[in-house]
């Protein structure tokens, strides 16, 4: 065999999924549109990788005729995705190697091998001016990739599975009790890789196994949520304290794929009518509350992640007595933070992109991770604090925007949005 490896310069470093074959397969056949409109052949075809467009050095990528499907060079999109390449000249076969699975394409064959499993392709892998070409959908995917497509701008987007993270907040624990199933679709569906579930003493341990385990299922991990305003009172430290015991408890109980894998927080103590009248002391309070979580968390469960949700506007303060900002204290403590970027446009002075920008960078300098959340509840605020009056459709595009642009930081892995139940009710407002 005459077999030659390429490594890519920065290897991807992310935790491997035990399921991520599954959601590959699934991916591949279902969620991700087949082809792109054929009106891209007339003028030329871009590609980013996490909001950095790829320079192709001789062969360009094109839409293929007959099957409409993207054919791009083999190499350049696997090695930017963090994957060797392997090239088999005398079986005309090119190997994908990387930490979520291996995938085998024979020139002119439609069947790749995907870790051992025969899956159709949209169009077969073919040689070009002595290149591999192969469909954009199948690698990017089979290493984890998220594909979307901008058709105003002729470009094909692409974001790495450390940066494709897509998650929601459910408040009514009750809901995985009666609508378990409804859920999980939802969530399979809208590719989620995270679930904020409340955990409260209803609907019992027996149901979160079950619908935890069913999520580990399919490549979606779930947070323990909880918070209250009035939590930043030294009195009401108790229930923090047996919040997490309880978690903990109920972990310890529970079987490997049956458990939380971290401590969700959220604490919004600007919403009490203090934070008008004594906005130091409030801060204090809050400062002592996450300590007093800290210190709960690590004397519990070493293994658990800690996430706070924290508002953008954060950034703009600064911990009492000091010129250092709020928000980056809060990335000391915390494994990873959800920024509560609640806007309803991407772009422009007061859009998404730019609210979120402060804490991103902040993050990136600390080696933290966030996550951009938007909102789909009405607004006591105003109207473009939400997608509440808007429609799904231009929620996807305004986040395809913010993935663009934000995907190019460190500290970037997703978006978020809030909450189950009223994107569940924008969804179908919209049909």
């Amino acid at each position: 065999m005459n077999i030659a490896w390429f490594n890519p310069l920065v290897p991807m470093k992310v935790p491997l999924r035990k399921t991520i074959v599954c959601l590959v397969l699934i991916q591949m056949l279902t969620s991700i549109p087949l082809f792109f409109p054929v009106y891209s052949l007339k003028t030329e075809l871009g590609v980013q990788v996490n909001g950095e467009k790829i320079t192709f050095t001789d062969t360009q990528p094109y839409i293929d005729e007959k099957t409409g499907s993207t054919m791009v060079p083999a190499r350049e999109i696997a090695e930017k995705l963090g994957a060797e390449v392997a090239w088999d000249r005398s079986l005309e076969q090119v190997t994908f190697r990387s930490q979520y699975a291996t995938s085998l394409l024979t020139i002119g064959q439609k069947i790749a091998s995907v870790d051992g499993k025969q899956v159709e392709l949209d169009a077969p892998a073919v040689l070009k001016n002595d290149r591999t070409m192969v469909p954009l959908r199948a690698v990017s995917e089979s290493l984890g990739a998220d594909v979307d497509w901008a058709g105003e701008r002729n470009l094909v987007l692409i974001t790495s599975v450390d940066k494709a993270q897509k998650s929601t907040w459910i408040w009514d624990s009750k809901l995985i009790a009666t609508d378990g199933d409804s859920i999980l679709a939802f969530a399979a569906n809208q590719k989620l890789t995270a679930i904020y579930l409340r955990y409260a003493a209803y609907p019992g341990q027996d149901v979160y196994r079950n619908f935890i385990r069913r999520a580990n299922d399919l490549g979606i991990k779930v947070e323990a949520l909880a918070g209250q305003s009035d939590w930043i009172y030294d009195n009401n430290h108790i229930y923090i304290r047996q919040w997490i015991a309880a978690v903990t408890q109920y972990n310890a109980s529970a079987g490997a794929l049956e458990r939380f894998q971290g401590f969700h927080f959220d604490i919004e103590p600007y919403t009490l009518g203090m934070w008008k009248t004594n906005q130091t002391w409030v801060l204090e309070r809050w400062m002592d509350t996450i300590r007093f979580i800290e210190s709960e968390v690590k004397n519990s469960d070493r293994s658990m992640t800690m996430v706070f949700d924290i508002p953008f506007w954060i950034n703009s303060l600064t911990v009492p007595g000091s010129s250092y900002s709020f928000s980056a204290w809060l990335l000391e403590k915390a494994d990873s933070v959800v920024i509560m970027a609640y806007r309803n446009t991407a772009l422009g002075s007061n859009g998404i992109i730019a609210s979120a920008k402060s804490i991103i960078l902040e993050a990136a300098t600390l080696k933290k991770k966030a996550v951009i959340a938007v909102d789909t509840l009405p607004s006591k605020e105003a109207d473009y604090t939400t997608f509440y009056k808007s429609n799904s459709s231009l929620m996807e595009s305004e986040l395809k925007q913010v993935k663009e642009s934000l995907s190019l930081y460190p500290s970037y892995i997703g978006i978020a949005i809030h909450d189950y139940v009223r994107w569940i009710e924008l969804l179908n407002a919209n049909r």
